[in-house]
């Protein structure tokens, strides 16, 4: 990117000119499609359990366990029970998908060693162990270099397109649910955690799912045990964007208590993950493992 700084006439400021990155048309026509009537929310959940247990198992599998696809896989296993947040407004009918197709970025690398964020979804992942998600998103990050990639090659030809045309796009992924789901998925799991980042934070957007979901920091935070002892807890932010036109505040509320007993109870961190990840890395190293398509 070409950057140049100008200094304007002795009567205003000095000022810095940069080139528009025009990968951000995409995220523009992206944001185009949010829905109109969107209600907020956040609550905390205590992560200890799952932490030590994603350490646990780090140190006898020696590789790295996921947390993000542990959130993810607590989140369909939630919309499981509650179909309600994959659920979408189609004229005057209700759709609501079997398949939930979940919307999650990750951080690639450019040639040059530019890390960028790439949308990732994956599919139909009511059907898939947390074993099988992690190792999905960890083949994923591991993926060799973008360039050649057919996903970035699309986002980048839809970028140069004229705003018009865009416009016509996110107008229609709007309106119709099944080419949401094939572009964007049908939930929506980011992540705004930041090394070094010590305070409770997490952020509130627009959305263009029934349900985006965002994992914030985890802090320190002194709760008292059964006991009454005060012991050191982990605690993660996590934020949450709705459409009210499909969801109501019970519904929501049912959805998140459900997604916080299967967060604090570290569910799906058991003998049975160590089983199916030894058993995943057997098969890559006889070349049995696919590599996941970016959407």
């Amino acid at each position: 990117m070409k950057t140049s700084v100008r200094s304007s006439p002795p009567a205003g400021p000095a000022f810095r000119e940069s080139q528009w990155p025009l990968l951000r048309n995409a995220l523009l026509s992206y944001l185009d499609s949010s829905r109109s009537h969107v209600v907020h929310g956040m609550i905390e959940m205590d992560v200890t359990e799952a932490l030590q247990a994603i350490r646990r198992i780090e140190r006898e599998l020696r590789i790295a366990v996921s947390f993000h696809a542990f959130l993810l896989h607590s989140l369909v296993q939630a919309a499981m029970r509650h179909p309600t947040v994959v659920t979408y407004r189609r004229g005057n009918k209700l759709l609501t998908f079997e398949d939930i197709d979940v919307l999650t970025p990750i951080e690639k690398r450019l040639p040059h060693g530019v890390r960028i964020p790439v949308a990732h979804i994956v599919r139909a992942a009511q059907q898939k162990s947390l074993a099988q998600i992690n190792w999905e998103l960890r083949s994923a990050i591991r993926a060799g270099d973008l360039a050649g990639e057919e996903a970035i090659r699309l986002r980048r030809r839809f970028a140069r397109m004229p705003a018009f045309i865009r416009g016509l796009v996110s107008w229609r992924v709007k309106r119709d649910p099944f080419l949401l789901k094939k572009l964007h998925g049908t939930v929506l799991l980011t992540n705004v955690q930041s090394r070094g980042l010590a305070n409770a934070c997490s952020v509130l957007g627009l959305t263009v799912h029934t349900l985006s979901l965002g994992a914030g920091s985890i802090t320190d935070r002194v709760k008292l045990d059964q006991r009454g002892v005060p012991v050191n807890r982990k605690i993660l932010m996590l934020s949450g964007s709705a459409d009210h036109d499909i969801v109501d505040g019970m519904v929501a509320s049912r959805f998140i208590a459900q997604m916080t007993r299967l967060v604090e109870s570290a569910a799906g961190l058991d003998s049975g993950f160590v089983a199916e990840t030894r058993l995943l890395q057997r098969q890559e190293s006889h070349g049995n493992v696919q590599t996941p398509v970016y959407a």
